[in-house]
């Protein structure tokens, strides 16, 4: 299994500049490739997916399958720029979290999102002339995808996170070898005020990679000197450390980055996390982009 980032950052892109640098890390949003023998799973569609879009042009005819945590804007937007999608012969299967009933939105929420922000007035490409072939399924909590590779299968789970407007959290099991290889995606996950998240916990249990929301540090989640971040649908790289531990999680990696956190900002929280994780056994790094990961 490899594992690459293609955007860390949260809420919206954030480029460098000569007074706010985030070259280091990364200024695009949440998108991450997972790629095990010919099978490509891509997490999400932030700006990072147009980068990842150009690396997988030179593979085409080209397929794969998605996984939306949500359709929060910065998980989606770089939809419209994946280059792939303008190829005729290529496919690509779409997951996203089941329609709820009360919503007035007829069809999947995936779909519906990817529809809307391509809209005439949005986009100049709407979907339905998109060349490649798109496939949009719909996803339940807890709900298993299993998919055939040489040599076994990939199997992903979901589960709900705490996070206004519902998020996934994704299990990917890599089943090709003699013991599973285990990559999970939790961000956008804002952690209960008291105790662990149980849904969490049963997806992250044993994960060699456990990749975590981590946008504020605790005053800015506690509103030390400015405003709360309470209800705001993110958490801290403490708590993180703390699903992490109970799950017996090996690699912790830190996600979502704030737009108010520079390069320096970021290596700060990595520091302070990488001490606390030493004393528990548990690696921590902060996810940027072109960071790659082999299970």
């Amino acid at each position: 299994m490899k594992i690459k980032f293609w955007g860390a950052r949260g809420s919206i892109p954030t480029p460098s500049t000569m007074d706010f640098v985030t070259s280091r890390y990364g200024g695009n949003t949440t998108c991450i490739s997972v790629e095990v023998g010919d099978l490509t799973v891509i997490l999400d569609g932030g700006s990072g997916l147009r980068n990842l879009g150009l690396e997988l042009s030179r593979r085409m005819p080209l397929k794969a399958v998605f996984f939306f945590s949500h359709v929060h804007w910065d998980h989606i937007q770089g939809f419209p720029f994946f280059i792939p999608c303008f190829v005729p012969g290529n496919e690509f299967n779409l997951y996203g979290a089941a329609q709820m009933r009360d919503t007035g939105v007829v069809g999947s929420i995936l779909e519906n999102a990817l529809r809307g922000q391509q809209r005439s007035l949005n986009f100049p490409v709407q979907i339905s002339n998109l060349p490649a072939k798109l496939s949009f399924h719909e996803m339940g909590e807890s709900a298993w995808v299993k998919l055939p590779v040489e040599g076994g299968e990939v199997a992903i789970t979901s589960c709900a996170l705490n996070h206004p407007g519902g998020c996934f959290g994704y299990r990917i099991e890599d089943r090709t070898g003699p013991a599973p290889r285990v990559f999970v995606l939790a961000t956008d996950n804002e952690h209960f005020p008291e105790g662990l998240n149980p849904n969490l916990q049963k997806i992250a249990k044993d994960a060699d990679v456990l990749v975590y929301d981590a946008q504020y540090t605790m005053d800015e989640y506690e509103g030390k000197g400015g405003m709360p971040r309470k209800g705001w649908g993110h958490s801290t790289w403490v708590h993180g450390l703390q699903e992490a531990e109970a799950a017996g999680v090996k690699r912790l990696i830190l996600t979502h980055h704030d737009p108010m956190h520079d390069d320096w900002a970021i290596a700060r929280i990595e520091n302070d996390a990488r001490k606390e994780g030493l004393k528990l056994d548990i690696q921590v790094d902060a996810a940027y982009e072109g960071l790659t990961i082999d299970l």
